[in-house]
């Protein structure tokens, strides 16, 4: 892992050098990854270059994700089931969850499903469980607007998945809120798995390292 100090000096926090959301696309192999936030460092994140040298484990995990999604387009993009495309949304956010850990507390990982989020929020019903909302309360996107907020109950979430979300919640809070460190919003994005495996074809589960919407590497102080 390579962890750093996410704050300068005064106790001001750092801006992360980079953003990176978790998107599966057609022929990227084992980098689904791709810069967010910023206008020097755009398009697809080399997942073993300098800086970025993810573990062979990681990297043969994420080509396979991938593979599943990249083999639909013989299949005129038609998922083989809906279990089958549920479960690859659900790793989405698990292996976004070892992507954090990896790259340390100078990265912030995105993850929407593996799906885009370059239109957040999207025309489909979105589902945010920001860091600093209290209790189990979560947000629900409706095309370009916030539709309501609502308790995790009330969103279709289950017990223990609205504990994890108040659990995470707190660590995060000790840790530095809204963006915690490397270990909470790693904890985040597996929240945000067990978010998606309850909300299902529903809704899309998005994750922004603890905001509520996208923001750039600038908005962080």
């Amino acid at each position: 892992m390579q962890h750093g100090d996410e704050h300068a000096p005064g106790g001001r926090r750092r801006p992360p050098r980079a953003i990176v959301l978790v998107m599966a696309e057609y022929g990227v192999g084992d980098s689904p990854l791709w810069y967010r936030g910023s206008s020097e460092d755009v398009g697809l994140v080399d997942a073993g270059a300098d800086g970025f040298g993810l573990s062979a484990a990681l990297r043969h995990d994420l080509e396979a994700w991938n593979d599943v999604f990249d083999s639909l387009s013989g299949t005129s993009f038609e998922w083989p089931s809906a279990a089958a495309r549920d479960a690859h949304r659900v790793d989405a956010f698990t292996l976004a969850s070892r992507v954090q850990l990896e790259l340390g507390d100078g990265v912030h990982v995105w993850c929407g499903a593996g799906g885009g989020i370059d239109t957040f929020p999207v025309a489909h019903p979105v589902v945010v469980a920001p860091a600093d909302r209290v209790g189990t309360e979560v947000e629900s996107w409706n095309g370009r607007r916030r539709a309501e907020v609502l308790s995790a109950r009330a969103a279709g979430l289950r017990e223990g998945t609205a504990r994890a979300i108040v659990g995470w919640r707190a660590l995060t809070e000790r840790a530095g809120g809204p963006f915690g460190d490397a270990e909470t919003r790693a904890l985040g994005l597996r929240t945000a798995a067990r978010m998606q495996a309850d909300v299902g074809v529903r809704a899309q589960v998005v994750s922004l390292a603890g905001a509520s919407g996208p923001y750039t590497p600038a908005d962080v102080d």
